[in-house]
């Protein structure tokens, strides 16, 4: 069902989540879409020059969303326990509040073309190489035992990005209890043991 006080922009954005999310970005017509979003088809043309458009603009949306609260984390916690708990935090809350917008970006890349992938595939490198400079300024303080960063930070992204596949919103945990867990698993592995900080001091 489409709220009455959506705009027709959004009403078609809307609909083309749900279809991309349920049966791929090539199997869902604009036809569909524009039925779902209780327009004409063609009517989607005077609001997006192509479907292609649309893929975009879910995708832009949602890492430039992601990007901008990770430079924010960064800007304002000089402490690497708290950027990377805020980090972990703004991934599954994303995550977790956009499913079908991020099932989207990881699963349909493939079917950018040209300077569109290189566009969004490019916002998702701007986020590994935050996360990469939170992990490495923390190894550097000696607060994140040394490591590989690329690694870690895969590790990380791949591990928040799957609590979207199994979170209910009406489950045993809420998303707080959630990211409490991850931030404990992901923060113990890093974090230097204090005997081993003691000699690394000496």
């Amino acid at each position: 069902m489409q709220p009455e006080n959506r705009s027709a922009r959004e009403k078609i954005l809307h609909s083309a989540v749900q279809l991309f999310a349920e049966y791929g970005y090539h199997a869902a017509p604009l036809r569909d879409i524009a039925r779902i979003a209780g327009i004409q088809a063609a009517s989607i043309y005077y609001h997006y020059a192509s479907k292609q458009a649309l893929l975009i603009e879910i995708m832009e949306t949602h890492m430039q969303r992601l990007n901008a609260n990770l430079e924010r984390i960064l800007r304002e916690h000089d402490d690497p326990q708290r950027c990377l708990r805020a980090a972990i935090a703004n991934h599954i809350r994303l995550h977790t509040s956009y499913k079908a917008e991020f099932f989207i970006i990881d699963t349909e890349i493939r079917a950018l073309e040209g300077e569109n992938r290189t566009r969004i595939i490019s916002l998702r490198d701007r986020y590994e190489s935050l996360l990469q400079e939170l992990l490495r300024d923390g190894m550097e303080r000696g607060v994140f035992r040394q490591s590989d960063v690329k690694v870690t930070s895969y590790a990380i992204i791949a591990m928040c990005t799957e609590v979207a596949t199994w979170f209910r919103p009406n489950g045993r945990l809420s998303v707080q209890q959630v990211i409490d867990i991850y931030t404990q698993m992901i923060t113990q592995g890093l974090l230097i043991a204090p005997k081993t900080a003691e000699k690394q001091g000496e």
